[in-house]
């Protein structure tokens, strides 16, 4: 059985093309060794301790053993049944860097710790209540992501901080049309916004500055080169079912 040189030329071209048309697995896999710059056992990461920014909501309930005078000071509202709308008990830190405390003024929180802002709060309050405690924590932290992801949005996280890859949890993920290693961080500080670009295909990306993010953080992850955005990632199982089916039309359209 031969070939002509025709279809032998038309069997390799389309073989090329398949080949060219397959994603590269080094576009589909988060962390990993092939593309690292740098392979360790162990991978650190010191953590930053969130510190308060100007336009953050800050959640803050007094407790005093003298309950009327407490809920003079205290944002909640029992009118509110079931899940708290955390717009309405949260104050938000103004472009100063203060909150406008009820019957104290303004109380200057920015650059602060959670824990460095309640002792600060309850030095204020100690004016008018005794023995007093409050509970503080952050609330209407969003993040949004954009892109190849499999669910866009702006999503709000409770927590006190979310790294890279929780934030992609909440959009439900990279597609497989999804470039792990571009992917372009927007953050806005004091006015200025900046824009970073990260490698997630990198195992160090872990022990990255930009690892966490920060509320109001805009997360794009482009796509793959445009050629391939209509393909499948690559499987070995449909490339040789393809090569199989190409053989047999050779030979049956052979004279």
């Amino acid at each position: 059985m031969k070939f002509s040189h025709n279809r032998l030329a038309l069997f390799f071209s389309i073989i090329a093309l398949i080949f060219s048309s397959c994603v590269p697995q080094e576009k589909l896999k988060y962390v990993q060794d092939e593309t690292s710059t740098e392979i360790k056992p162990v991978y650190k990461q010191l953590r930053p301790e969130k510190r308060i920014r100007p336009f953050d909501n800050l959640y803050i309930n007094v407790m005093s053993l003298d309950e009327q005078t407490a809920r003079i000071f205290s944002n909640q509202n029992n009118s509110i049944n079931g899940a708290l709308n955390v717009n309405l008990l949260s104050y938000m830190v103004n472009e100063r860097g203060a909150i406008d405390f009820p019957f104290i003024g303004d109380i200057y929180l920015v650059d602060l710790t959670l824990a460095e802002a309640k002792v600060k709060v309850e030095s204020e309050l100690s004016q008018y209540l005794s023995n007093t405690a409050i509970t503080m924590k952050f609330v209407n932290s969003n993040i949004t992501v954009l892109g190849e992801v499999r669910n866009q949005g702006e999503f709000p996280f409770f927590k006190e901080q979310i790294n890279i890859f929780q934030a992609l949890g909440y959009a439900g993920g990279i597609t497989d049309y999804g470039d792990k290693s571009k992917v372009t961080l927007i953050r806005e500080r004091n006015n200025e916004i900046s824009y970073y670009y990260l490698n997630l295909t990198d195992k160090k990306i872990v022990e990255s500055d930009l690892f966490y993010l920060e509320p109001g953080d805009v997360v794009i992850v482009e796509a793959i080169n445009l050629k391939n955005r209509n393909l499948r990632p690559f499987s070995y199982s449909s490339f040789l079912a393809t090569i199989t089916t190409i053989v047999t039309v050779l030979i049956f359209l052979q004279p």
